[in-house]
């Protein structure tokens, strides 16, 4: 982390680790109160080159089409059979492509997306340190953003030597990157409009919009659709082909979906990877994400097997944590 990005995170109270950035604010609600909190856990790479649209429209899943002008989407990476290598939020900015996904697959992606460059002319690099990424939210109707706040989900605008994405997972969220020296005005001249909290927390409203994402514990184990990415507009089915195009068209048009992400809540803390149980100890379902809140339950999106959900399931196979699936924001059809 840039030095005085650290500092100015120090003066507001943060902790910060290798995993997250750590504020206390225990009772907060995060549901409503303007928040804004500094995505540690996130790393952005940044694609430029005349060849950049070209590259990236072969290699993902969405169709880049739909943001020829500075916008947002939703998209992924996938192997050729299908699995998620990584899954992104992708920003045209007029003049390169911001990748935004989890920190842990920096090094493998960057180093497996260079490998297909060859002699296109793409750049790829990490502008983490130096253009530090914040999540917003709450915050539509403060002046931290003037009216030049985005609010179409995808809608990107440039203004003060910031980049403003309204997120388009359609939540109402923000997400802020560009200069450490504008961040730190920005946050500085608005400090008592809006308060900093933990990554930690941002990660849980990501949980609760039903928002996934990919990590090492789960890399290239799940086709799109089990992710709910058709749903949230992440996949394109009339682009054109991609690494795992055959194998996610197929599901689309001949197969069924029988597994999808959930919202689910247990007493038990959980981490990526972990599995869930029938009584009878089968497994059905594995977390993609998941963070504890306040009241003591711990909040995750987990992907199960779809004729399953109405049995009890648990977190392990002694049954001892029993987990309730909650409704998602958005409806799907399976």
């Amino acid at each position: 982390m840039q030095d005085t990005w650290q500092k100015f995170l120090h003066q507001q109270g943060a902790t910060i680790h290798d995993d997250g950035i750590e504020l206390n604010h225990p009772d907060l609600n995060i549901i409503e109160t303007p928040l804004v909190s500094p995505l540690a856990g996130f790393t952005t790479l940044v694609v430029g080159g005349s060849e950049r649209h070209l590259f990236l429209h072969g290699q993902f899943i969405n169709d880049l089409n739909l943001i020829e002008t500075p916008a947002a989407q939703l998209s992924a990476w996938c192997n050729p059979k299908g699995q998620l290598i990584t899954n992104f939020l992708v920003v045209n900015t007029g003049t390169s492509y911001l990748l935004i996904f989890k920190k842990e697959l920096k090094e493998f992606v960057q180093k497996r997306l260079t490998m297909f460059v060859m002699r296109s002319d793409v750049t790829i690099a990490d502008i983490s340190e130096t253009s530090p990424l914040l999540g917003l939210a709450n915050t539509t109707e403060l002046s931290l953003l003037n009216e030049n706040i985005p609010t179409e989900p995808g809608a990107v605008h440039a203004f003060d030597g910031l980049i403003v994405i309204c997120h388009p997972d359609g939540s109402g969220r923000h997400l802020v990157t560009g200069s450490i020296d504008a961040l730190i005005n920005k946050l500085t001249a608005h400090k008592n409009e809006i308060t900093m909290i933990s990554s930690s927390a941002w990660n849980l409203l990501d949980i609760l919009a039903g928002l996934p994402w990919i990590t090492l514990a789960t890399q290239e184990q799940f086709l799109p659709q089990m992710l709910n990415l058709d749903v949230l507009k992440g996949l394109s089915y009339k682009k054109g082909c991609y690494p795992g195009q055959e194998v996610i068209a197929r599901l689309h048009f001949r197969g069924e979906v029988k597994k999808r992400l959930q919202l689910m809540t247990t007493t038990q803390s959980l981490t990526a990877g972990n599995n869930l149980y029938l009584k009878n100890g089968s497994k059905i379902g594995t977390v993609i994400n998941s963070e504890c809140r306040t009241d003591g339950l711990s909040y995750a999106l987990a992907i199960i097997e779809l004729d399953k959900i109405k049995e009890p399931l648990f977190t392990d196979r002694q049954c001892q944590h029993e987990v309730s699936i909650t409704e998602l924001p958005y409806a799907i059809h399976a």
